[in-house]
Formats: C-alpha cells, sequence, structure tokens
C-alpha cells in the first residue's frame, strides 16, 4: 500500500510546506453570514418535503491535512439532513441558535455554544429561530480519516444517495449504553422512505 502525503509526512516527521500567509486566518467578523456567503460552495441540499435546507462551504486554509474545518448555514426553520460518517465532529455555534440532535439526545446552544458528535453516531443541526440564519463552524478529522478510508463523503450526503444519510436513520443502543460507547452495527437505518436520489 502506498502511503499518503498525510501518513508520509507523520512518518518523516516532515512539516508541510508553509502555507500562504493570507490562508491562515478567517473571520466571521460583525457581518457573520454575509462573509460566509462570500466562500464557495462545497454543498448545499434544500428538500422542503423534510425541512432540510442548508449550505456547506469550506474554510480557505490551504495546507491542511488532518482537519477540515466547514461552515454550516442554515435558514430559520430549516435543518441539514440527519447524518453519521467515520469522522469526529466538533461543532460551534457562531451566530444564531441552535438545536443539535446527537445520538439520543438533544442539546440547545446559542452563540458560542460548542458540541461533539462522536464517530459513527448519527447527528442533525437545527435553526430554532424563525428570524435568523444559523451559522455553525463544523471542525473535523475528515482529511485524516479519508486518507485511510479514502473519501466518502458522498456516502453521507443525502442528495446523492449516500447510505450513512437518511431522514429515518435512528440510533438503537443495547438496553442501558452509552450512545457514544456503542458498535457501529448498532445504528441502524430503518425503513428508509427517501426518494431524493
Amino acid at each position: 500500500m502506498t502511503p499518503t502525503a498525510l501518513e508520509a509526512g507523520i512518518r518523516n516527521r516532515r512539516p508541510p510546506c508553509q502555507p500562504p500567509a493570507a490562508s491562515l486566518a478567517w473571520s466571521a467578523n460583525d457581518a457573520g453570514a454575509a462573509t460566509a456567503a462570500a466562500l464557495p460552495v462545497h454543498y448545499q441540499h434544500n428538500d422542503h418535503r423534510l425541512g432540510v435546507d442548508f449550505l456547506v462551504h469550506r474554510l480557505p486554509f490551504e495546507g491542511l491535512q488532518a482537519l477540515d474545518p466547514r461552515l454550516i448555514r442554515i435558514p430559520p426553520g430549516a435543518c441539514n439532513e440527519k447524518h453519521r460518517h467515520a469522522h469526529e465532529s466538533i461543532f460551534v455555534v457562531l451566530e444564531g441558535e441552535a438545536e443539535i440532535l446527537v445520538g439520543a439526545e438533544s442539546v440547545r446552544l446559542g452563540r458560542g455554544g460548542i458540541t461533539f458528535a462522536p464517530r459513527w453516531i448519527v447527528h442533525q443541526s437545527h435553526n430554532v429561530s424563525a428570524e435568523r440564519e444559523l451559522l455553525l463552524l463544523a471542525i473535523t478529522d475528515f482529511g485524516l480519516t479519508s486518507s485511510v478510508l479514502g473519501d466518502y463523503d458522498c456516502q453521507t450526503r443525502l442528495r446523492f444517495g449516500g447510505k450513512d444519510a437518511c431522514h429515518e436513520v435512528e440510533f438503537e443502543p443495547e438496553s442501558g449504553s452509552n450512545p457514544a460507547d456503542a458498535p457501529r452495527e448498532a445504528l441502524l437505518t430503518k425503513s428508509c422512505t427517501c426518494r431524493c436520489r
């Protein structure tokens, strides 16, 4: 097996090339969602039947290998897809108010709130405001995980018929177990009626 650039860099203790100064920082500043809107769209999906409406932007940091920071924009009252994936995710609310489902638990967060979604746990973000757009920063280790598993991103996308994205995905842990400790097999897709394929 040929090592990836990431693996080779880690094994050889070589740092990547110095990225240009322009790609070392990004700020939502006071403009918030307007600043995010200037970034290229990485993924978007809206299915009003499911209440799904969101955009994903990748932050323009050159040279990132293990981390993959993304901005998620969700209009008032909408949500993103229920999904699960091999990478871990930390969500930071930059603007607005969110209700974030992680496994069987739901947490409500305002600006500055932070939550975590473990690998393979079903999660979803919902904008609880009727007026303001929700802007989330998602920090993941997709770069590292995809260097091992390949680019599995489409598997998490409902729009592409991804097997790990479905509005009917449910978490079914053994009695009394913690969702974060449950084996991947405990995450089941039941009676899926997705038509967005």
